[in-house]
């Protein structure tokens, strides 16, 4: 009897010692879903690879002022100059998405529950506006508007910093949660933001005077019942950093601290959207394959009804958001057809330099989540040509992949 008393104490020690701190105080039982470390970054050893991807002055604003986004002393620094732009009423430093030491993205899917952790330090010179200014954001790379964040407004003529969620069928932003922004600036403050990335999700912010868990919680808020899940094919991911319009009056140049970055994943991660295998066809060029390039806002992302199962998005509406497809051969020179695969909203257009060439239109007309083809001669050399879509004044076609015949 004693050493079978014995043997399930020494089990139940090994079970303490093993599981989440968390999971024990709640009494997790045995084979309930558990936090796990998916995301736990070092600025030392991942600097700003950390993250999926830098935003760091994306139009080219104010290159004498690079890095706007670096990995320094022990955390990431972002700064925010008078002359940024990122349009023409606002600027944007900032870094988005998570990933994994082995390079992969990490992708926040349809009903997982994540919660992330980071500490930061905003400067008194992060002044609220009367106008936006987010230093957070979770957002899925179809859909331009946000699906929370954090942010610096001014409410009733008082400083604050509020949570907030949005609703997609009126645009509009809905804060939950705030508190004075003047009591944590020039101090470490700990946050936490928990959600389920659902239809009916819910989101969680937790804000702490200090680095410690131990510290003064000056806001625990949850909101239950939210859409936090706005497309089948993408994924949410966060991001960090200064976004804000350049239209409210007194603003500084100022900058934001994070450090000791952390998420978490409740359970196991689901399965990604299942996606079609790219076209090996002859003359065929998948617009997101390796060795493209996409500048500005422009990047690749999911697609169920593509081949190879991605697209490559925010093409056009200025003179920075383009994609090239390089390495396209011929094996003469001459008059070639090409065939452009791309969704269409309606009617849309790319226009299409190639080898730096003048521009020719394409235009296309389709409906939304159908692949929609267009055909036009383009002049090749012999070897080697790259192919530029773009547009100047409106947003095109998001691009498939094109066709050499």
């Amino acid at each position: 009897m004693r050493r079978h008393l014995v043997g399930a104490l020494a089990a139940m020690a090994l079970l303490l010692q093993t599981a989440p701190a968390d999971a024990v105080a709640a009494g997790a039982p045995s084979g309930a879903p558990r936090w796990e470390t998916r995301w736990n970054p070092s600025p030392w050893r991942d600097g700003v690879n950390a993250f999926e991807a830098l935003e760091d002055d994306r139009r080219g604003s104010h290159p004498e002022g690079l890095p706007h986004v670096r990995a320094e002393k022990g955390g990431w620094r972002f700064d925010a100059h008078l002359e940024d732009r990122d349009g023409s009423d606002r600027m944007r430093n900032e870094v988005r998405g998570m990933r994994a030491v082995d390079g992969t993205p990490l992708e926040i899917r349809k009903d997982e529950t994540w919660r992330i952790t980071y500490q930061m330090y905003i400067p008194d010179t992060l002044d609220a506006t009367t106008n936006f200014t987010h230093i957070w954001q979770l957002k899925n790379s179809d859909v331009g508007t946000p699906i929370a964040q954090i942010s610096l407004p001014v409410v009733n003529g008082v400083q604050k910093i509020a949570a907030r969620y949005w609703t997609l069928e009126d645009n509009k932003s809905h804060d939950f949660a705030t508190a004075d922004l003047e009591p944590i600036q020039n101090k470490w403050v700990t946050t936490t933001i928990e959600f389920r990335s659902g239809d009916a999700g819910y989101l969680r912010w937790v804000l702490r005077d200090g680095p410690k868990n131990g510290s003064r919680t000056i806001v625990d808020q949850k909101v239950d019942g939210i859409d936090l899940w706005w497309t089948q094919e993408q994924y949410n991911r966060p991001k960090w950093g200064i976004y804000r319009s350049i239209k409210s009056a007194g603003l500084q140049e100022t900058y934001l601290l994070v450090k000791d970055l952390k998420a978490e994943q409740l359970g196991p991660a689901t399965p990604p959207v299942k996606l079609p295998p790219p076209d090996r066809g002859p003359g065929t060029y998948e617009a997101e394959r390796a060795g493209n390039v996409f500048e500005g806002a422009a990047e690749p992302a999911y697609c169920a009804v593509c081949s190879g199962g991605r697209k490559v998005i925010l093409i056009g509406g200025n003179v920075y958001d383009y994609a090239v497809v390089r390495g396209v051969l011929s094996e003469t020179t001459g008059t070639r057809q090409l065939t452009v695969h791309a969704l269409v909203d309606g009617s849309q257009s790319f226009s299409v330099s190639v080898n730096g060439g003048d521009a020719i239109q394409v235009p296309m007309t389709g409906a939304k989540d159908t692949v929609t083809t267009a055909t036009v001669p383009v002049d090749l050399v012999a070897g080697v040509n790259t192919i530029r879509f773009f547009g100047l004044t409106a947003r095109g076609p998001e691009l498939d992949k094109i066709v050499i015949r």
